[in-house]
């Protein structure tokens, strides 16, 4: 690289700093070069890595290596080159079940940026946090007390981290005010509904609520869900009064709705309904009424199910949807 190619990079990576809203003063540099020894993890630990990622980035690591020698506990793997994200761990040298998923849509990971990465331990899983949103989760594959060092690979720069205790997740002192939406009677929401989604409902949901939900199904659809429920925190888990879950392509299996609550620190017993309405690629407008004993669950003009109240639909301020759709607006009434 000559000199004059060197100050403009400098000057590129200066100008990403200055953006960059998740500075984090208490964080120290990482030396990359080697792994780095962390303070025994458990429930309510987390871990910080800011980065730069370089212009000209392909991908880069956050690895959670055990004190067992081929060990990876957990490898979160941007691959820009690509598009998408992989999580996995790898046992004895040997690569395991990897997931993925796509950040299409989401701007967490673009070059010439700086990014802040935080991963949290609950009691079963990490959950994982991009510039202060919810990205991703991975269930534990190997014991937490396992974990023993911290590595950077590939094309992250200026790394820094800090490990500590977090009560609440994603961080509140992080989140961006900006990104809520409010939902309110007789005022659809037709804008920045990008997926996932979390909305504020300002008006009591109760006898008589109708809740309106305009989109489209994804060609390939997996699965999505929409919560009615309490809160926006990860964690600790919110009270759902409403999990209603459409599940596709399970196999040779026909797809299906599951519907369920969540109160008391577990899930419900589960409720599945038949899914074969749903049509991949196409339009379709779901609507959740409150009846007096139960939410009645309607695509176009037939009910699909029915989920009796397990509890008070008046605790509901927050509606969260995520998955395989694509949202065009969001509407809510209150009909006699």
């Amino acid at each position: 690289m000559s000199v004059h190619q060197t100050e403009i990079f400098v000057q590129t990576k200066e100008n990403a700093l200055r953006e960059f809203s998740f500075v984090d003063e208490e964080t120290v540099p990482l030396n990359a070069s080697k792994p780095v020894p962390l303070q025994p993890l458990k429930p309510t630990s987390a871990i910080v890595v800011t980065g730069y990622v370089p212009p000209n980035a392909l991908r880069f690591s956050v690895n959670l290596l055990c004190k067992t020698t081929g060990n990876i506990a957990l490898h979160f793997n941007a691959r820009l080159d690509r598009g998408y994200v992989v999580r996995n761990s790898k046992f004895r040298g040997c690569w395991e079940e990897e997931e993925t998923c796509s950040p299409a849509g989401h701007t967490a990971f673009r070059r010439n940026s700086y990014v802040h990465i935080l991963i949290f331990c609950t009691a079963n899983e990490y959950q994982i946090a991009v510039n202060a949103e919810h990205f991703c989760a991975f269930a534990y594959r190997m014991p937490l007390e396992d974990v023993m060092y911290l590595e950077i690979n590939g094309s992250l720069e200026d790394t820094r981290f800090r490990q500590f205790e977090l009560f609440v997740y994603p961080d509140p002192k992080l989140c961006r005010p900006s990104n809520v939406l409010s939902l309110k009677i007789d005022q659809p929401l037709v804008e920045f509904l990008d997926i996932p989604l979390t909305v504020d409902i300002e008006n009591e949901f109760k006898t008589g609520a109708r809740l309106f939900i305009a989109g489209r199904l994804k060609l390939l659809p997996h699965s999505f869900y929409i919560n009615l429920q309490k809160g926006k925190a990860v964690y600790p888990h919110p009270v759902i009064a409403l999990h209603l879950n459409p599940r596709f392509l399970y196999g040779s299996s026909a797809p299906y709705v599951v519907m369920n609550c969540w109160s008391n620190g577990s899930w419900g017993r589960e409720e599945r309904h038949s899914s074969h309405l749903w049509m991949p690629g196409r339009d379709f407008l779901l609507t959740i009424r409150c009846e007096i004993e139960a939410y009645t669950i309607w695509l176009g003009e037939k009910m699909i199910g029915e989920f009796k109240h397990r509890l008070q639909p008046t605790i509901i301020d927050t509606l969260k949807i995520s998955g395989d759709i694509v949202l065009h607006d969001l509407a809510m009434i209150y009909s006699n």
